[in-house]
């Protein structure tokens, strides 16, 4: 089960209900509550809630009513597009530091996506209809968290067209230098996914996945244990990757 955890227990940023939810040090002057006043974020934190997830846990569904946004403050999360019959497909690992709305913000205040914890996960929930309202009181912040949502959504598409155009191999990939490149930033990097979870991020059934994984093994691309990748010739999978 996931636990509440009082506001007031925070440890990454003094004052958290008057603060953001993230250690501004990490993000950067650039992120977006840094457009907002003094005044305007007590008014959205005011009554946020924080959450621990425990993994496996559902933090966010698909299809239910769109009624706050969250902040991951530490933890790794997957967006995932539910499909008929069990069929899922990981569009995103989302990590510390991002806001997440799960699709349907102003437009029909429906997620589109689930989020799920893949690690243990401290989120921030916060009522979305605190955001839109400052939204239509802050242009700067309007656009910074217009060009958050896009980048997301550019993110996603882009994982949809290398799935749609790549064969097997191309897609296995691409998942692997993903998940060093944007995710891990090291080589070798700890595994914390299941097979299953690598195969739903890389459109294939877990035999496949499994089968195109042990084949970039023997030819001595990468090497694997059970908690452990580490790729060995970069290149050689970068020139699998864009020839698909």
């Amino acid at each position: 089960m996931s636990d509440y955890l009082s506001v007031n227990g925070c440890d990454k940023c003094e004052g958290c209900r008057n603060d953001c939810c993230f250690n501004r040090r990490d993000c950067g002057d650039s992120h977006i509550f840094n457009h907002l006043s003094k005044e305007e974020l007590h008014f959205l934190m005011g009554n946020k809630r924080q959450i621990r997830f425990k993994p496996g846990e559902t933090v966010l569904k698909q299809n239910t009513p769109l009624t706050h946004i969250i902040c991951i403050r530490s933890g790794l999360a997957k967006v995932v597009s539910e499909g008929p019959k069990g069929k899922n497909l990981i569009l995103q690992i989302v990590k510390e530091n991002n806001i997440f709305t799960g699709g349907g913000a102003i437009i029909n205040d429906f997620r589109h996506f689930s989020v799920t914890a893949v690690t243990n996960l401290d989120c921030c929930f916060i009522e979305s209809s605190k955001l839109f309202e400052l939204l239509t009181q802050n242009s700067s912040f309007s656009v910074e968290l217009l060009k958050h949502c896009n980048s997301q959504h550019l993110k996603m598409l882009n994982t949809l067209i290398n799935l749609t155009h790549k064969y097997m191999p191309g897609r296995v990939a691409d998942t692997l230098l993903y998940l060093k490149d944007q995710i891990f930033n090291s080589n070798p990097y700890h595994f914390v996914f299941t097979k299953q979870e690598l195969a739903d991020m890389s459109g294939m059934t877990k035999e496949s996945f499994i089968r195109n994984l042990k084949e970039l093994e023997e030819s001595g691309i990468i090497r694997h244990s059970r908690n452990t990748m580490e790729i060995i010739k970069e290149e050689d999978l970068t020139e699998i990757s864009k020839n698909g």
